[in-house]
């Protein structure tokens, strides 16, 4: 295991551990900081709280005579013990209200604190010099069988310092074994920790090492993952993804570049071998079919990459005005009406003028190629999306969720073409985020609705998008035309 990489980083294992050792030395810091802290102020604090309570076993252990006066105290063994063995230390006595005493530590003790009344020595607690020796006095007021009684407790320093001598070493020596255990308890779980991190992280680096150009498929693991780093496997899994799709859809465009190329170039060199003069005519025409399926696929290749689209606030009115105007020899020639309504206000939609030029050309194209002579093509903008319907045959409703493939073509269907024209208006609505549908239409040709937002019908060939639709009121307040 590395535990510091060559460009003086330190490993994740070594910050694992570093901070295991950092909260270690930081919790033992905090812990010996308080006990000082708590030592020098609340010292005295602490040795009243102790021998407040002990008062209570001093009550406990009352004893009386008949007529109910306290004669004694019997205390407990340990309790007992304390002041019989450092009875120079320790030090108890019992006043009635009248500021005898009634029960002592020793033989014939007086007062602990003989210059205060009894009324005074109500919750007294200071220093005091017995016997040349300072005292922690304390006396409190407790009432046994309705009397009043005070029970005064001295304890010494010289005591609390025997008891440090004492106990300190077995202190200290509990303290070391505690460290040691907690070093190593500490040590066992930081190497576990570690282990349980790294390991899947191996996993998942040998699982990304699997990846490659023929094995896009796999994806990295995260099951077993923490959950800190999930979410930069998600990320890297939907790199990989796309990288997929960009993969595939490379693959697609050279495999029908191949296929769509083949058959053409054939046919033109047959005809070249045939003689350099007869059927001129058909290498011309063989000629612009393969024009014009280079660049379709061109066009399939750019916008197969949403990257590519330039989007920008583009009034779609001006936009499919001008495919309309661009195909109207088309429309004469075929002796088709083209008829293009839109509201009396500007809709305006973050797109690529261009590529929306491209999308309303070849839907206007494709209908007009299929009316009869006398046939009307429909195209409609409102602030949902815009459609486009012809006289037509019509798409069989089997056919209309196929209609947008590549190179697909009904089997009935005798006119010339790549079939790559609706797939390339598919690429464009997927691009913007727009959704892009076959129906039927009223006349019962073909309608194809371009939505901004969800539509309802068969034959949605890309997702749902994100952008909105933005109303501009038309200066000129004209309303909804048609252009024949």
């Amino acid at each position: 295991m590395r535990w510091w990489n060559r460009s003086r980083t330190p490993s994740l294992a070594l910050r694992l551990a570093m901070g295991f050792a950092a909260a270690f030395i930081s919790v033992a810091a905090i812990y010996g900081g308080l006990q000082l802290m708590l030592a020098d102020r609340f010292g005295g604090f602490v040795t009243r709280m102790s021998m407040e309570g002990q008062t209570e076993d001093f009550v406990d252990g009352l004893q009386f005579d008949a007529s109910g006066e306290v004669v004694g105290v019997a205390l407990a063994g340990a309790e007992a013990f304390g002041f019989d063995a450092f009875h120079a230390n320790l030090k108890y006595r019992v006043l009635d209200s009248r500021g005898r005493v009634v029960a002592s530590s020793e033989p014939g003790g007086a007062s602990l604190l003989p210059q205060l009344s009894v009324e005074q020595q109500r919750d007294f607690f200071g220093v005091v010099r017995l016997d040349g020796v300072d005292f922690h006095v304390g006396a409190w007021q407790r009432e046994v069988n309705g009397r009043p009684y005070v029970v005064q407790l001295g304890r010494s320093d010289r005591f609390a310092e025997l008891a440090r001598e004492a106990i300190a070493p077995a202190i200290a020596e509990t303290v070391g074994l505690l460290a040691g255990l907690a070093a190593v308890v500490f040590s066992i779980a930081g190497v576990v920790a570690v282990r349980s991190v790294l390991t899947p992280i191996a996993h998942t680096l040998d699982a990304a090492s699997r990846v490659g150009r023929d094995n896009l498929q796999a994806r990295l693991p995260e099951a077993d993952m923490p959950v800190e780093i999930r979410p930069l496997l998600r990320s890297f899994n939907a790199v990989l993804d796309r990288l997929q799709v960009a993969f595939d859809e490379q693959q697609r465009f050279i495999a029908n570049a191949a296929h769509e190329l083949k058959t053409p170039l054939a046919m033109i060199r047959a005809e070249l071998e045939a003689g350099p003069v007869a059927n001129q005519e058909a290498i011309r025409a063989e000629v612009d079919l393969l024009s014009r399926r280079v660049h379709q696929l061109l066009q399939l290749a750019e916008t197969a990459d949403a990257a590519n689209l330039r989007l920008q606030s583009t009034p779609m009115g001006p936009a499919l005005q001008g495919a309309v105007s661009y195909l109207a020899w088309k429309a004469e020639r075929a002796e088709v009406a083209m008829r293009f309504e839109q509201p009396s206000v500007d809709v305006v939609r973050d797109a690529d003028e261009g590529a929306v030029f491209v999308l309303a050309k070849n839907l206007l194209e494709n209908a007009i190629e299929f009316s009869p002579a006398g046939g009307v093509v429909s195209l409609k903008l409102d602030l949902d999306g815009f459609t486009v319907d012809d006289d037509g045959p019509g798409v069989r409703e089997a056919d209309r969720e196929r209609v947008f493939e590549r190179f697909w073509r009904a089997a009935e269907q005798h006119r010339t073409g790549a079939g790559l024209g609706l797939a390339l208006c598919s690429e464009i609505a997927k691009g913007h985020g727009w959704l892009i549908a076959c129906d039927a239409a009223p006349s019962g040709g073909a309608r194809f609705v371009v939505s901004w937002r969800q539509p309802a019908g068969p034959g949605v060939a890309s997702p749902t998008g994100g952008h909105s639709a933005r109303v501009v009121r038309s200066p000129s307040g004209t309303s909804p035309g048609s252009t024949a």
